[in-house]
């Protein structure tokens, strides 16, 4: 008969690589959203390298796309993430 500690010592390996699976394909994911985060922030930079005077609105959305890729970058770095090159 089957103990439930013999129950419980089977699941966690299977669990294991579930989750590494999960893993893998959210740092998948990741990656694509920095890539996407990035040259979003670059296009705002470059609007607001080329406008005319200040405008608030170019400042918010370029503040914005950075913070955004920056919380993304710090999210990858925390997990050691590495983009290799394609």
């Amino acid at each position: 008969m089957e103990t439930r500690s013999d129950k419980n010592a089977k699941s966690p390996s299977k669990k294991k690589q579930k989750i590494g699976k999960m893993h893998k394909s959210y740092d998948a994911y990741l990656v694509e959203l920095m890539e996407v985060a990035q040259e979003k922030w670059n296009q705002q930079r470059d609007i607001a390298r080329k406008s005319f005077g200040y405008n608030p609105e170019t400042e918010y959305e370029l503040k914005k796309a950075e913070a955004k890729y920056f919380y993304l970058f710090r999210e990858a770095k925390h997990r050691n993430l590495r983009n290799s090159p394609k």
